[in-house]
């Protein structure tokens, strides 16, 4: 796959609103920076439900304090296997963090496992539309909306922005995004600038 085709596929994602703690580079667009290669690294630990909780930890302090100062509820993605358990642990950690002003709200399910982001990439496949993941609300009756909390959707990294999408759809609109790494924008190569 040529860079060109790469950069299309990431960065034709047109979610705005989700708020990320930091920037995902893939190893396959350019060579990586030391920090680029640890952010790859803890984004793809936290997603493991095994992940020592010291590293969950560490992302969840940053993506809480995107969020400071808020209200409302957290809702674990569902990965493509359907478990919520890795994001769930990453939404308690962030809930912690904010003081208890976020609770977390394990309400949205897959109909059936599909094939990860990363499988589809190295299949050279497109990214899943969004009602191609199958995500419903499948616990409506665990979480009570009064319209002045905010809804974040919590998972490790954003790539197409579909997964995202495909939450808010389940929840009727509803919700944004809250990622540890973004790998949906167009990241300027700081080893080729350095050079």
């Amino acid at each position: 796959m040529s860079h060109e085709r790469t950069a299309d596929m990431t960065s034709a994602c047109p979610d705005t609103t989700t708020r990320s703690a930091r920037r995902y580079v893939s190893p396959r667009t350019r060579p990586l920076t030391s920090e680029e290669a640890q952010i790859r690294a803890l984004a793809y630990a936290i997603k493991d439900p095994g992940c020592d909780q010291d590293l969950v930890d560490a992302a969840a302090r940053e993506m809480a304090q995107l969020i400071q100062g808020e209200r409302g509820h957290l809702i674990p993605v569902p990965s493509h296997t359907r478990s919520t358990l890795a994001n769930r642990r990453l939404a308690f950690a962030i809930a912690f963090c904010t003081g208890g002003k976020f609770t977390v709200s394990d309400i949205l399910d897959r109909k059936e496992p599909t094939e990860s982001a990363c499988e589809r990439h190295r299949n050279r496949l497109p990214p899943l539309e969004p009602d191609g993941h199958g995500i419903y609300l499948h616990r409506p009756d665990k979480i009570t909306l009064t319209g002045t909390e905010k809804i974040y959707f919590v998972d490790n990294v954003i790539t197409s922005g579909n997964t995202l999408q495909a939450c808010r759809r389940a929840m009727m609109g509803l919700g944004t995004g809250l990622v540890y790494a973004d790998a949906h924008h167009d990241i300027p190569n700081r080893i080729a600038q350095e050079a």
